[in-house]
């Protein structure tokens, strides 16, 4: 079977370290055979590893969607507020899309995207890329099998972890709302995905409370200057230093992200000079760090989620309530403990663990994008149907965080976009 020839729009960290590298591991499944960047060495890497022809290898997506590539299929990894319009241009030429998360960042967008989408027939998956792990498949197995009766309730945390908080959501890419997105859509909508898949029904009603707590200026320990480098006083305690997080021997994910070039006199000059070379407490950064939201669904489940970025590491933990037992799991731990009422049985499944990107989730998603490409059945564990109805959940949950908290009706918030 010929692999799936893919154009990829975006060569940052999803472009080029998740999905063009799937390609570089599986050549039997997927092929980059065109590339959009406008960062000249990110693309010329993507373009060298997969033999790509200069004409292929330009900087805006435009330009690739118009060259013949012989492609059948895009990638849309850009930024996300440069979703929109790939998609829907690659709807018209019929491309089999595969689109990273956020799906567009504000609703009437994703709207836009669903009317677009109306009468497509190709396949469109988003980047949602829990359903695909094996920690989350099983949560789902034994939630369908029965084996704590009737679903009742869902408690679920994200914890971002200190570092990832700083680094992404602080310094870097998705630090300010109106260059990404909310942060419960830009990091959380993943989360909101896997509710509703969970649940098993459409979200009624919903409320949320958060806000930016701690990374502002009020909170910088004193003659902290703008840059870390520049000589902070308190550089040894604080755990935000970026001596600590970027200038030594690692140079995968974070590091990877400051500079192409990752000798430490690269790494050093692009903290000196870029974003990521800042003061966490004197960034310009806007989104939340931490968020409850609470959910109701149609069925009657109910369901809490928390985002928070203060937190040792990155994990998700979760707790399924059912009229016959409990569901404990920890993403991380690779563990699912299932306590049954009636029985009074504990069983403990330890599940197995990939150390690829997002413990599995990534290459999964992938490898079904391109199966079902091959395969023309369509569907799919993250169609974009049901991608957009999580997206509004998250922001639903935004609006009601801006309004103090309020009850925000799903339906009522629909029609309110028209």
């Amino acid at each position: 079977m010929e692999p799936v020839r893919a154009i990829l729009l975006g060569a940052g960290s999803r472009g080029k370290d998740t999905y063009a590298e799937f390609a570089k591991k599986n050549p039997g499944s997927l092929k980059i055979v065109a590339v959009a960047e406008p960062n000249p060495e990110r693309r010329k890497a993507v373009q060298e590893e997969h033999g790509i022809p200069d004409a292929l290898s330009v900087g805006r997506w435009e330009e690739a969607l118009r060259a013949p590539s012989g492609a059948e299929a895009v990638i849309v990894a850009t930024q996300d507020k440069m979703h929109v319009e790939p998609v829907v241009a690659s709807i018209g030429k019929d491309l089999h899309i595969l689109c990273e998360k956020p799906i567009a960042p504000t609703a009437q967008e994703c709207l836009r995207i669903e009317a677009a989408a109306a009468r497509y027939d190709k396949v469109f998956l988003v980047g949602h890329v829990l359903r695909y792990t094996n920690f989350f498949s099983k949560v789902k197995e034994l939630l369908d099998a029965g084996r704590i009766g009737s679903l009742v309730g869902i408690e679920h945390s994200e914890n971002v972890g200190h570092i990832h908080m700083s680094h992404s959501f602080v310094r870097g890419n998705w630090r300010r709302m109106e260059e990404s997105s909310p942060m419960i859509l830009a990091k959380s909508c993943h989360d909101m995905d896997i509710l509703l898949w969970l649940a098993g029904s459409d979200c009624q009603s919903l409320s949320s409370y958060g806000d930016l707590n701690y990374f502002k200026s009020g909170h910088a320990p004193a003659g902290a200057p703008a840059r870390c480098l520049d000589g902070c006083p308190a550089a040894e305690s604080c755990p935000y230093n970026v001596q600590k997080i970027y200038l030594t021997d690692k140079t995968r994910w974070p590091v990877n992200v400051i500079t192409t070039d990752l000798s430490m006199e690269g790494r050093i000059r692009a903290l000196e000079t870029g974003p990521y070379g800042r003061c966490v407490f004197r960034c310009d950064n806007d989104v939340v760090d931490h968020q409850v939201v609470a959910l109701k669904f149609a069925n009657g489940v109910t369901a809490t989620f928390t985002m928070t970025g203060f937190s040792m590491t990155t994990h998700r933990t979760i707790r399924l309530m059912g009229t016959e037992g409990e569901i404990l799991g920890e993403m991380e731990d690779s563990s699912v403990t299932v306590r049954h009422f009636p029985s009074g049985s504990i069983e403990r499944t330890e599940i197995a663990h990939l150390e690829s990107g997002h413990a599995g989730g990534d290459p999964n998603l992938i490898a079904d994008f391109t199966r079902l490409v091959r395969s023309g059945s369509g569907g799919g564990r993250t169609s974009a149907v049901h991608s957009i109805q999580s997206h509004l959940m998250a922001f639903a949950a935004e609006e009601s965080r801006l309004r103090g908290g309020a009850l925000v009706g799903m339906a009522d918030f629909r029609k309110g976009l028209a």
